[in-house]
């Protein structure tokens, strides 16, 4: 299966890639796609952050035409693909390594405080703007409200953030297989410790062999599909089948067991919080209080856009209605007009640049 570089390169855009490293240590891979004019029309450079078990893939795997990177390039936009620790691009970091239990020690809180930082300043280094415009889906959403609550410095570094489904508030969930994970997180997260599996879901030959005998192509609904069906919401006639099955040699990519837990407390809690450690001492020697502190919405100041779709099964319409109402600077509430529209949509639907990117790239042009 083609690598990200070799995506972009198989349709003849430019490319160059950096690797950046975090202030604690991890080593991240970051891939631009420049202007391809002498002089792009647009100031800004875009970043665009991928979701949970994904990788910079998400924003190509539609390809020309419909993907939104190689929208965004076509408009002449420079544009900037993240890749986060732990998925198949970044298992690197300057001490650990990535068989120890130290290196999957994190959450998405890391994330959002250490990867997000050091990708925001190199792409401004790189570029000499001053601030950039930011495209999350899901987790990616997640990173960037934890990023302009707890350093919120960077909001002035934000042009404009664009959030596909903000994974924020994660209580009406309709997935049956989230909200069994949200009611066991600790047990699975315990027999996970004790056989040693720290990172889920890691990309590996083995991993895609298994995807490719249980999710052949010439098979219209395999068994595959109908799980991924009860984690997304079910959209048979919307989501691109092709799409779906080239991504399946994409993700899932890797995450550590925290992160997955750490979306199950929010499930659980009700609240958007710091990880909950299992004991009050361990809470009380990380925050110096029994409970988490919960992330201050109130400093994110940058202007937002929200998008999120009625049928998505991960993130559900109230939980998007909340995190606007308690955000300083929406510009936007945006439902997505096909009652069908999933979670997966975002990056892979049929209809998803008319439906969505559209409306993105017409906000740009605005700006």
């Amino acid at each position: 299966m083609l690598e990200t570089s070799e995506l972009i390169r198989k349709y003849g855009y430019p490319i160059e890639q950096y690797e950046i490293t975090t202030a604690d240590g991890y080593i991240l891979t970051l891939t631009r796609i420049p202007p391809m004019r002498t002089k792009s029309d647009h100031s800004l450079p875009v970043l665009l952050v991928h979701g949970l078990f994904a990788s910079s893939a998400d924003f190509l795997i539609i390809g020309p035409n419909n993907s939104l990177a190689y929208l965004l390039a076509d408009q002449g936009h420079d544009v900037w693909l993240a890749d986060l620790r732990g998925n198949r691009y970044c298992r690197r970091h300057t001490n650990l390594s990535s068989d120890s239990r130290e290196f999957w020690d994190y959450t998405w809180h890391e994330i959002g405080y250490y990867d997000l930082p050091a990708t925001i300043d190199h792409v401004l280094s790189v570029t000499g703007a001053r601030r950039l415009h930011y495209i999350g889906y899901s987790q990616g959403t997640t990173v960037f409200f934890v990023l302009a609550s707890t350093r919120p410095e960077y909001n002035a570094k934000i042009g404009r953030m664009y959030a596909l489904s903000p994974a924020v508030y994660v209580q009406q969930v309709r997935s049956p297989i989230f909200r069994w994970l949200a009611e066991n997180g600790p047990a699975v997260k315990c027999f996970l410790d004790a056989v040693g599996m720290w990172q889920v879901l890691p990309h590996n030959r083995a991993q895609y062999a298994l995807q490719r005998a249980l999710c052949p192509a010439r098979i219209a609904r395999p068994v595959c599909v109908h799980l991924i069906e009860q984690m997304v919401g079910p959209n048979p006639n919307g989501t691109d089948r092709l799409a779906q099955h080239i991504m399946a040699g994409h993700n899932p990519s890797g995450a550590s067991s925290k992160q997955l837990l750490h979306f199950a407390q929010l499930n659980r809690c009700g609240r958007f919080q710091q990880f909950a450690y299992e004991r009050t001492d361990q809470n009380l020697a990380h925050y110096g209080r029994e409970q988490p502190p919960a992330y201050n919405l109130s400093a994110v100041t940058a202007p937002v856009a929200l998008f999120y779709a009625l049928n998505d099964w991960m993130v559900g319409p109230a939980n998007v209605v909340r995190l606007a109402a308690e955000l300083p600077n929406v510009v936007s509430l945006t439902e997505v007009q096909d009652p069908h529209f999933n979670h997966l949509d975002f990056v892979a639907a049929k209809r998803v640049r008319a439906l969505v990117y559209d409306s993105i790239l017409e906000q740009l042009r605005d700006l």
